[in-house]
């Protein structure tokens, strides 16, 4: 007989009650982005902490990424490296925007 309905996830979760200091989830709060889930970030937190995380490429900020391939590569062209670090300069050169904008916004001074 076919099941009708929304498959079913093969690993099934359970609610607990974590008491935590107000910095800490203060803290991972700032990490969160709007559209992120605390419960999947704290998830993969514990997971890396028990080992059973493992690294994921994607989840790396871009600077790092690009970081990482400006600096500790050997068998990325000059040509490569350059455009690379032009990458990264239009990204900081955004963000810097985007803060003075903010700044100017909320009326800070810097």
């Amino acid at each position: 007989m076919k099941k009708i309905g929304r498959p079913r996830k093969s690993e099934r979760k359970e609610n607990i009650s974590v008491n935590l200091p107000k910095y800490l989830v203060d803290k991972i709060n700032d990490k969160l982005s709007w559209k992120s889930s605390r419960s999947e970030w704290i998830e993969g937190a514990i997971k890396d902490k028990l080992g059973e995380g493992g690294l994921k490429l994607g989840d790396a900020p871009t600077k790092v990424l690009l970081s990482v391939l400006i600096h500790s590569r050997d068998d990325i062209s000059d040509f490569i490296k350059v455009a690379l670090q032009r990458e990264m300069d239009n990204i900081i050169r955004q963000e810097m925007h985007e803060l003075k904008e903010l700044e100017q916004k909320m009326g800070w001074k810097s």
